[in-house]
């Protein structure tokens, strides 16, 4: 079937086609082949298509997968999103450098019995020794890449959300109280005074992202807290599925790539939205400063 691929009638070319996707991941090797050795323009052009789709597909049956359970791994989904643009990706190199930051990062702040002094830690091992450094800001910028885990693994550089997606993935693993926040605010994560307290009227105070991990009083933010009730923490599945959403409204303004736009579209019908995400309905033009997200 995949030789196939260069058949000249529309209609026997589309059943080979749908035949293949039935068949599934079993195919991409054999697809990856073919288009290795395809000299034909337009062959390439549908072993190409064929590939994209197979393996974006692929990704979205694994995140079906890891929605159901009843502990999703944050990193697990994050790297999931991350290989539907990324397909090399490897989920052993992502594991393996997060275990080796958690372990690195667990030996620092093991000691610590102030709260404030662990977060002072825990930012001195996030900002300064692993290196993670903020990319072009949401409100600022766009950066595709800055939206995935290669640029976090090989540059250490993400926007603010993506940072902050690993910045509560290393906190929670070390057991310090950080949770995000849904989609109003992007820049700000919380910290409660327990982990098993991930609600926002426990939250004492919150990390500002954009600025290395400025600690900001719970006081300061009260009036935001009381006028915006939309605003509560994430859990897991939760936080995924908002920055999915973002992802996709992100791509839809600035790429003009099919197959982004394509691909953000089926992760975030995928994951589906969180029933904590707030409106965010931005339209080509908008620049999104900050009021837009408060």
């Amino acid at each position: 079937m995949v030789g196939m691929m260069n058949e000249p009638d529309p209609e026997f070319y589309g059943n080979f086609r749908e035949a293949l996707l039935e068949v599934g991941d079993e195919a991409i090797p054999y697809v990856d082949e073919a288009l290795r050795k395809a000299t034909n323009e337009e062959e390439c052009r549908r072993l190409q298509d064929l590939l994209n789709t197979l393996q974006v597909e692929g990704v979205c049956r694994e995140l079906t997968a890891w929605k159901a359970e009843e502990e999703p791994d944050l990193l697990r989904g994050f790297y999931l999103v991350s290989k539907a643009f990324y397909p090399s990706l490897e989920w052993t190199e992502v594991r393996d450098a997060f275990n080796s930051l958690f372990g690195d990062g667990w030996q620092m702040l093991d000691s610590s019995t102030y709260l404030r002094n662990t977060l002072a830690r825990y930012n001195n091992f996030f900002f300064n020794i692993c290196g993670f450094s903020l990319g072009k800001k949401l409100t600022e910028a766009y950066s595709f890449a800055d939206f995935f885990l290669p640029n976090l693994l090989h540059r250490r550089q993400g926007n603010e959300r993506a940072l902050a997606l690993v910045y509560y993935y290393l906190a929670q693993r070390n057991r310090i109280p950080v949770f995000l926040f849904n989609l109003p605010i992007v820049n700000l994560l919380a910290c409660t005074t327990d982990i098993s307290l991930p609600n926002k009227d426990d939250v004492r105070f919150c990390i500002d992202i954009t600025q290395r991990g400025a600690m900001v009083h719970r006081m300061d933010l009260e009036p935001v807290f009381s006028q915006k009730t939309q605003i509560q923490l994430c859990n897991t599945l939760q936080a995924l599925q908002d920055y999915v959403k973002l992802l996709f409204l992100m791509v839809n303004l600035n790429e003009k790539e099919t197959f982004k736009k394509e691909t953000a579209r089926k992760l975030h019908l995928c994951l589906g939205s969180s029933p904590l995400s707030a409106a965010f309905s931005p339209q080509p033009g908008d620049n999104l400063g900050e009021g837009d997200w408060s």
